[in-house]
């Protein structure tokens, strides 16, 4: 409008824009020169202190000042810094929920399906530098799983693994080290699979300690600092239930481990499974979520080589089940959920405690749906 609508304009506008282009400049000069004389220390600093303070001031009256003009500039003055930094701040904790939800199923689902792999990296006539990456491979109809994690977390790269029928998600050094490592420390997340938590722990000790090569990882030690840091942690099933990010951890989890299933006989369960004494709490931490304060004293036994597996078919529990994962689950798993809760929607409500159905037709080469 001042252009068009009064004389001399375009004159009293772009000396408005130097003259404030030339402000910011002087001030830069000033607080160079500040700098340069080291007029922040004492007695300085309350002086030093209330400068900082005004310089804010003008930042933030300079950057309001876009939005007077009503047009492009406005628009782009005003909203790509805000949008920058609200991306921004999810690298300091302050995620917005959509983002510390995905990152939470990545942990679930990196726990039952991924790994964190840690080893050297030879360099000629030199030490071994430490290469470091995380992989997660899932069925190659999952990929838009993968494709979920690393636009949304803006980490790693997808490959194709043809001969397996998969897709690989992996995600380099320089990801992990500006990217995972500051989001699990700033949002104060942890892995629960055993395995998982020991890669991460040499993983941390690496980076905590600024190691750079291979040849000063003391593998021993740090094994040994692992094993009394689990002792002293004593993650039981209930610390494991009242984590904040639990409930998202489940779904991840129950997509890389879990199953939704129809019994020959007809009978509907949902089972999970997991290897190893070490990670029983979070097999009994699973169980006593579903079925309650019933199931405090409930001791579960492994099958073959330590391998303990629950599976929940009651209706109650169904009900639970159908309640808790609809509308959270992704990929396959989302397919096979939707699939296994229309079989059994119509039953649940029927007087007999479990839900039995039709038995699946031999037309389907597995009763298992998939």
């Amino acid at each position: 409008m001042i252009m068009r609508d009064v004389n001399n304009g375009w004159l009293i506008r772009y000396i408005h824009a130097n003259v404030a282009s030339f402000f910011f400049i002087f001030v830069y000069a000033h607080i160079g020169r500040g700098l340069y004389y080291s007029s922040y220390k004492t007695p300085r600093v309350l002086v030093w202190s209330i400068g900082v303070i005004i310089l804010i001031l003008m930042i933030g009256t300079a950057f309001l000042g876009y939005v007077l003009p009503y047009g492009q500039m406005s628009l782009w003055g005003e909203n790509k810094p805000l949008i920058l930094l609200i991306e921004s701040c999810q690298f300091l904790g302050i995620s917005n929920k959509t983002n510390s939800k995905i990152l939470e199923i990545f942990i679930g689902v990196l726990d039952g399906d991924g790994y964190i792999e840690i080893g050297p990296q030879k360099q000629f006539n030199s030490k071994s530098t430490i290469r470091s990456r995380i992989v997660l491979r899932l069925e190659k109809k999952d990929k838009e799983i993968l494709n979920l994690f690393s636009n949304s977390l803006k980490i790693g790269k997808i490959d194709e693994l043809k001969i397996v029928n998969q897709y690989r998600l992996i995600i380099f050094k320089t990801d992990i080290f500006n990217i995972i490592y500051p989001l699990l420390k700033n949002n104060n997340f942890e892995f629960l699979n055993y395995n998982r938590r020991r890669q991460f722990f040499l993983l941390k000790y690496i980076i905590e300690n600024k190691i750079k090569y291979w040849e000063d990882v003391d593998l021993n030690k740090i094994d040994n600092l692992f094993v009394e840091f689990n002792k002293k942690q004593k993650l039981g099933f209930v610390d494991i239930i009242n984590l904040s990010y639990f409930n998202n951890w489940l779904v991840g989890f129950t997509i890389a481990e879990g199953s939704f299933h129809i019994k020959s006989k007809g009978t509907a369960h949902f089972s999970i499974v997991q290897s190893g004494i070490e990670n029983y709490q979070i097999i009994k931490a699973i169980h006593y979520f579903i079925k309650g304060p019933e199931s405090l004293n409930h001791q579960i036994k492994p099958e073959n080589s330590k391998v303990y597996r629950i599976s929940f078919s009651s209706k109650k529990d169904l009900n639970f089940i159908i309640k808790f994962f609809d509308h959270n689950l992704l990929g396959l798993k989302k397919l096979q959920f939707d699939n296994w809760k229309s079989y059994i929607i119509s039953k649940i409500n029927d007087s007999a405690p479990n839900v039995i159905l039709h038995k699946v037709s031999n037309n389907n080469n597995d009763s298992r749906l998939k």
